[in-house]
């Protein structure tokens, strides 16, 4: 059985950069940009401030629901409003942990490697260092294309996406598989 490459290393030649398990490789002269941005994860909860509103309306519907309770000598109600004031405090709750969950999320770092095509790479890590000592690495091997082949280990990155386009002979049949 043969050996699985390393998936963690980013090998550039003379004239290809290749990335990841699958050694997806791009043509170094059709590399239109690198750069290194910061960005947040997307939770799925939305905005901070969404949440905060959803919070305060919660909030808010809990007092006027315990207000009007306290005002009724009714006992019927009484249930009734035990089972509102659990789920205001069940959503209050869950709002809360939202918002701590959004202010408490860490910046994280990508780097994206674009082409003059479509084709594009996603490598991301949680501190910018290695990152942009990764971007300086890609840039240094486009300047100056290395005569042997360099390698470079990224333990400490994710591959977050890119590209991978699979051929099959019959017919000439393409197929562009999105990763990420």
């Amino acid at each position: 059985m043969a050996k699985k490459p390393d998936a963690k290393v980013i090998e550039v030649h003379k004239h290809t950069l290749s990335i990841g398990p699958d050694f997806q490789v791009y043509q170094l002269k059709n590399v239109a940009r690198v750069q290194v941005l910061d960005w947040k994860p997307d939770l799925g909860y939305g905005s901070l401030s969404s949440v905060l509103w959803k919070l305060v309306v919660t909030l808010v519907a809990a007092g006027v629901v315990g207000a009007l309770a306290n005002s009724s000598e009714s006992t019927s109600t009484g249930d009734f409003t035990a089972i509102i004031m659990w789920a205001a405090l069940v959503l209050i709750i869950r709002y809360a942990y939202q918002a701590i969950r959004i202010s408490a999320r860490q910046t994280q770092w990508a780097l994206v490697l674009e082409t003059t095509g479509s084709p594009m790479a996603v490598i991301s890590g949680k501190h910018r260092g290695p990152v942009v000592e990764l971007h300086r690495f890609i840039v240094n091997s486009i300047e100056n294309p290395p005569e042997r082949a360099q390698s470079w280990h990224i333990g400490h990155l994710n591959m977050v996406g890119g590209d991978q386009i699979n051929q099959s002979g019959e017919g000439n049949k393409w197929g562009k598989v999105l990763n990420g």
